[in-house]
């Protein structure tokens, strides 16, 4: 197998265990707000407003990475249960801003916990190494896929330089002395 053969191997390997574990991850974080009648994407609705205030139907689309005919069923069922309330912009009447209502700031204080613990068991399956570790993939990712995130972590002075070779990780020893060591999938 050309070397070439194997990096596109790697890569699929990659991706077939990140949307697996995207996937997964979502279904067990989704059970958590489950019981407060919320889906995972309710959830991330509610939690985007509370994080940026009202904000235009698109814009949520775009922050949640959801199509707009998704987003607008999720609002549907939202403001049906009063939990946000939609409003045509004063000047632009083709936009429609989406606020938190007061009963939709409190489920989401109710629902944050479950969720936050649902996360945090999750992640006890990694120690903190390896946490800090998928972050940063999982930010080189989104900066290779999102120009924003791109523009962001240039900003911020954050480089695309790799911290780990395409070949092998590199561990530290106690000695300082640098060991590779084959990638668990090879």
């Amino acid at each position: 197998m050309s070397k070439g053969d194997k990096k596109r191997r790697r890569a699929l390997e990659a991706y077939g265990a990140l949307q697996q574990s995207a996937a997964l991850a979502a279904e067990y974080v989704g059970d958590a707000v489950h019981p407060f009648g919320l889906s995972a994407s309710q959830y991330g609705v509610l939690e985007t407003l509370a994080q940026r205030g009202p904000t235009h139907q698109q814009e949520l689309a775009e922050a949640l990475g959801r199509s707009k005919a998704q987003v607008t069923a999720i609002i549907d069922a939202l403001a049906g249960r009063g939990l946000v309330r939609r409003e045509r912009h004063e000047v632009d009447r083709r936009f429609i801003s989406v606020y938190l209502t007061e009963a939709g700031r409190v489920l989401l204080a109710d629902a944050a916990p479950a969720r936050a613990d649902a996360v945090v068991a999750l992640m006890r399956g990694l120690n903190g190494e390896q946490k800090e570790r998928l972050t940063r993939l999982c930010r080189r990712l989104l900066r290779v896929l999102d120009p924003q995130e791109r523009e962001a972590a240039d900003e911020d002075g954050d480089t695309d330089a790799p911290d780990v070779d395409d070949e092998a990780d590199v561990i530290s020893e106690p000695a300082g002395v640098a060991v590779a060591q084959a990638a668990p999938d090879e």
